[in-house]
C-alpha cells in the first residue's frame, strides 16, 4: 500500500490518483463553477465544511433542471426528491476567490433511492478537495417513499 507523509510526519494511505477513466463515463454529467465568497469561509479562512453541502446541492438541483427534472415536472411525476444520507470526504482546502468546479451526476437509481456522486476541484490546479456522496430518497406528497419514476430511471439507463 502507498503512503504519504504528513507536514507532521505522520505517515498515513496515499491520495487517491485520478482514474483512467472518470466514474461517471457514458452518464450525464453537470458541471458548475464559482468563486468562494467572504461569507462561506471560516474562522481559519477556509470554506466552511457546511458549505459545501450548499454547493452539492445546488449542483444537484440545476443538474435535474437542465435535463427537465425541476420542481415542477418532479410534483407532475407525483413526488420530490429528499436527501437521505451524505457522506464527504474532504481531501483538500478551498480560500476566499477561489475558483471552484462542481462535477456531479447520478450513480444509480433502485427502488426509492438515488444516488448521486460530485466531486468539487481547484479551478486552477484541478486538485480534487472534496469527494461526496448522497442518498436521495423519492418521497410521495404524503412522504411515504415510493419506486422513482421510469422517466428518471431512463436518465442513468442511459449510461450505464
Amino acid at each position: 500500500m502507498d503512503t504519504t507523509t504528513d507536514v507532521a510526519g505522520a505517515q498515513g494511505p496515499a491520495e487517491p490518483t485520478e482514474p483512467a477513466e472518470p466514474p461517471w463515463a457514458g452518464r450525464p454529467v453537470y458541471e458548475m463553477g464559482l468563486r468562494v465568497r467572504t461569507y462561506e469561509v471560516d474562522a481559519l479562512g477556509h470554506v466552511n465544511n457546511a458549505v459545501y453541502l450548499h454547493y452539492m446541492e445546488q449542483a444537484a438541483t440545476e443538474h435535474a433542471e437542465i435535463l427537465g427534472f425541476g420542481r415542477e415536472r418532479l410534483a407532475a411525476l407525483g413526488g420530490l426528491f429528499v436527501v437521505r444520507r451524505h457522506e464527504i470526504d474532504y481531501l483538500g482546502a478551498a480560500l476566499m476567490g477561489d475558483g471552484l468546479r462542481i462535477t456531479t451526476w447520478l450513480e444509480s437509481i433502485k427502488g426509492p433511492r438515488a444516488v448521486r456522486r460530485y466531486e468539487i476541484r481547484h479551478t486552477a490546479n484541478g486538485k480534487l478537495l472534496v469527494r461526496a456522496v448522497t442518498v436521495w430518497a423519492w418521497l410521495d406528497p404524503r412522504g411515504r417513499p415510493r419506486p422513482v419514476p421510469r422517466e428518471i430511471i431512463a436518465l442513468v439507463d442511459m449510461g450505464g
